[in-house]
């Protein structure tokens, strides 16, 4: 340390003296010090450097303006040091800080010498000056960077110099710079049509770096840039065109376009000949030129939505227009430039955005290179970015938002597309499901977007999407992969729809009209899916994924209170049921009372949905082995829907669809749902819906339930079949009875675990559980009268006939053996009730019923 010292005072002395040899000896010593201080650990070291700043400025400050090349350079490196390190700037005296500012912008302007040039701007641009001291001497600062950025000497490395300087004053003097910026921006922006590459590469990262001063820009600023453009700008991009240098041409222009203000701009055809560059480059075929043209429409979009502080009028027409609901009319203007001229009108801003969607639509709507597709798609979401709150404004959300979400999901679905769609998915999944608490936070990774909570009038245009996409999705030609993929895409779309919806809905404000509308329409889309899902040329695939899901989607996502309540019923408007409005049904249905789905007629929502989804359940049956995998899925949504809603009307509106399809076949449904209704009582802990007391309906419908299976034994359908069976092959009628034998199992099955689980339910006791037995077996009975009746007619008409039902024999021998062991069952578990008179009476009642039947 005390040699570093010595050294010290002895560098002032040699600086003292007036002997020039002395001098490098002396700086060279120095720029060793600095060296060896800034690299060790020992901090005493950089401060006794900073305790001998005062006497070495005063000596420094001289030697700079030396005519010897070899000492200045030295003194200015030395000084950088000194300037730069914060300890030592520390130390200096204010009006030391001003001499040193000011020195250093004389040598700058005074010198002609190409190093010192270089070094007295590098001193500026590293120093670290506190801002007051900088803005004393700023206009001195200024006109030695200006000085340096017009490149006396002819060299990039004092243009270089410059830039990082002019870098280093936008940090420290951002207000002041910005006010200046007419002064020293044009010198970098003339470089971007420079025919040196290296010269622009420059000037567009300096550009770059102080974006923040100097967009948007002063109107000063604009101006010198029009001067320019009529000058040599516009004359030199169109050269650079001619030259082939597209890229450079059209980076070049983004930059110019930014930095020109509308009102800057008085000559239309000026607009016009400066929009013509990028006509040029978006027109071109390379991939390269078309993204180098996206990004520099940026700049056009800088220049004619500035942000809201810097454009309060352009807020204001948006904000007004989304208040009052209005759209902000305009007529297309295509590549023109009217949106410059008048840009303050609601009309001149249409114009303007309509300008700015020209290219980004056509190349969205073009077969483009995927790199392309993207850039644009980067583009428009900045655009969506910059136009602030403004872009809640429904004209401009017709303008901007749907028409690329309208072209994305129309697209044929392909590994680009998919890429695509997913982006605006994200884009979809933000503007939907934004809440109030949301709006100013950003949750998608391009650029945020200040959507506002969503709201009903979007619904139209999101139900339209997600039919577009289901209209891709089943297309037949479509392989399996992109087929699921964007039938995936489209429920996505619609739970998204359906939280928006739900988050609205339950606001007190929004009225009856409103809440039929928007039930009407996500109703409707149900329906069309599952029509156009369920038809005959589709596959089960289709289904699975579609209407199904789209049900569920439905009754998970929207309130329950909705769903079941009497007061929002809706139209059973589905072609299916209209279709089975012309079938006969059993007349055993018509003996049990069960009441069938009418066309047209008013049902609840969630009665909708179920139809809706049971209606392709029933049309599934023939698709084997996929049925399977839909019966599976049927037996747990039936049962989700038992756990999650009360109304009885579900249930009976199940059964009387289940009633309108009688046949062997359809008794994979009656499993479903028999097995759905046993899991639902196994975990639920209170079963209100069956409990006698509170619905006799219920209970009338699970009745109706157990007595399914007969009903199809009585059916007509039934004896036509077995008619049938007669005249085929012996073989053949062997493997039909065989596999008709194991169907029957799986009922019986079914059925006795049912008819136990209800009758040993909490909510029913021995004398309910009785009666229950009773009422079933009186349904049975009058099944049997019923079917005596046309069994006699039938033999009537053809005394041939005379063949003994084995099916049906099978069935009620199952139900006996149940119902007798459940009465036998029950007789020792009622031992000791209060009730068991009521109860013996009762069960007494049921082995009677029982007996009678089986005699029959």
């Amino acid at each position: 340390m005390a040699k570093f010292y010595d050294q010290l005072e002895e560098i002032k002395t040699l600086l003292s003296s007036k002997t020039k040899s002395n001098k490098p000896l002396a700086y060279s010593t120095l720029l060793n010090l600095q060296e060896q201080s800034s690299s060790s650990a020992d901090h005493s070291l950089i401060q006794l450097l900073a305790d001998a700043s005062s006497s070495l400025v005063s000596l420094i400050l001289i030697d700079i303006s030396d005519d010897d090349e070899e000492i200045a350079a030295q003194a200015l490196k030395c000084f950088g040091f000194m300037i730069y390190h914060p300890t030592i700037v520390a130390t200096i005296p204010g009006d030391d800080a001003k001499l040193i500012l000011g020195s250093l912008s004389k040598v700058i302007l005074t010198t002609r010498m190409k190093s010192i040039c270089n070094l007295g701007v590098w001193c500026i641009s590293i120093q670290q000056f506190e801002a007051f001291y900088l803005a004393a001497n700023f206009h001195s600062l200024l006109r030695a960077i200006v000085h340096a950025l017009d490149n006396p000497f002819g060299s990039l490395s004092t243009t270089f110099e410059a830039t990082q300087a002019v870098m280093k004053l936008a940090t420290q003097l951002n207000e002041e710079m910005r006010d200046t910026s007419n002064i020293w921006v044009p010198p970098i922006y003339r470089r971007l049509v420079s025919t040196d590459k290296k010269s622009r590469d420059m000037s567009e990262r300096c550009l770059l770096k102080i974006r923040s001063t100097i967009c948007p820009p002063s109107l000063t600023l604009s101006k010198a840039i029009v001067i320019d453009m009529k000058g040599k700008l516009l004359p030199r991009m169109k050269e650079l065109l001619s030259d082939g240098l597209k890229i450079q041409a059209i980076q070049a222009w983004g930059w110019f376009i930014r930095l020109l203000r509308p009102h800057a701009v008085k000559s239309r055809h000026l607009v016009n000949e400066v929009l013509k560059i990028p006509e040029q480059t978006f027109s071109d075929v390379d991939p390269q030129v078309q993204i180098a043209s996206l990004v520099a429409w940026e700049g056009l979009i800088d220049a004619l939505i500035p942000p809201p502080i810097g454009a309060p009028e352009t807020n204001t027409v948006a904000e007004h227009c989304i208040q009052q609901g209005r759209k902000c009319e305009g007529n297309n203007s295509g590549m023109k430039g009217e949106g410059f001229s008048n840009c303050k009108t609601k009309e001149g801003f249409s114009k303007s955005v309509k300008l700015i969607m020209t290219p980004i639509i056509g190349i969205m709507s073009s077969k483009c290179d995927m790199s392309v597709h993207s850039s644009c798609l980067s583009t428009w979401c900045y655009l969506l970015h910059k136009l602030d709150s403004s872009v809640n404004c429904p004209s401009l959300k017709k303008t901007v938002w749907e028409p690329i979400i309208d072209v994305v999901f129309r697209a044929e679905p392909d590994s680009k597309s998919i890429w695509l769609l997913s982006i605006c998915l994200d884009l979809l999944d933000d503007f939907k499901t934004r809440d109030i608490d949301d709006l100013k936070k950003c949750s998608w990774k391009y650029y945020p977007v200040k959507w506002l909570p969503w709201d009903l009038n979007q619904l139209d245009f999101c139900i339209k999407m997600i039919r577009i996409l289901f209209s891709q999705g089943s297309s037949m030609t479509l392989p399996v992969e992109a087929k699921n993929l964007v039938c995936n895409s489209a429920l996505r779309v619609f739970r998204s729809v359906l939280k928006g919806v739900r988050n609205v809905l339950k606001n007190s404000s929004v009225n009856f009209d409103e809440v039929m509308l928007c039930l009407n329409t996500i109703l409707g889309l149900v329906k069309v899916i599952s029509e156009d899902g369920n038809s005959e040329n589709r596959g089960i695939n289709d289904f699975r994924h579609t209407s199904c899901q789209f049900v569920e989607a439905v009754t998970e996502e929207l309130e329950a209170f909705i769903l079941t309540s009497s007061l929002y019923k809706v139209a059973l408007n589905l072609k299916y049921i209209d279709q089975l409005q012309s079938v006969d049904e059993t007349k055993h249905a018509g003996v049990l009372g069960v009441r069938f789905p009418v066309y047209m007629d008013k049902v609840s929502p969630i009665v909708y949905l179920i139809i809706v989804y049971f209606s392709g359940v029933f049309k599934s049956i023939s698709y084997v082995p996929e049925a399977d995998f839909i019966m599976q899925d049927s037996c747990r949504y039936f049962k989700t829907i038992l756990s999650s809603y009360e109304s009885s009307d579900i249930f009976t509106a199940i059964i009387g669809l289940l009633y309108k399809h009688m046949g062997y076949e359809y008794l994979k449904v009656w499993i479903t749902l028999a097995k759905g209704l046993k899991e639902y009582m196994d975990e639920a802990k209170d079963i209100s819906l069956l409990k006698p007391e509170s619905d006799s309906l219920s209970c009338l419908a699970v009745c109706h339930l157990l007595s399914y299976p007969f009903a199809v034994c009585f059916s007509p359908q039934k004896r036509s079949t077995t008619v049938l069976t007669t005249e085929l092959e012996e073989s053949s009628i062997i493997s039909l009875q065989s596999q008709r034998k194991i169907e029957l199992e799986c009922v019986v099955e079914a059925w006795k675990s049912l008819f136990v689980r209800v009758n040993r339910g909490p909510h029913f006791d021995s004398s309910a559980s009785s009666s229950f037995a009773i009422d079933l077996l009186s349904t049975l009975d009058g099944c049997f009268d019923e079917d005596k009746k046309m069994l006699e007619c039938d033999i009537e008409l053809n005394p041939s006939i005379n063949y003994p039902d084995h099916d049906l024999l099978f069935l009620f021998g199952n139900a006996v053996i149940c119902v007798l062991e459940y009465i036998m069952i029950s007789g020792v578990t009622s031992t000791g009730s209060k009730d068991r008179g009521d109860s013996d009476y009762k069960r007494s009642s049921c082995l009677n019923t029982t007996l009678c039947l089986t005699a029959r």
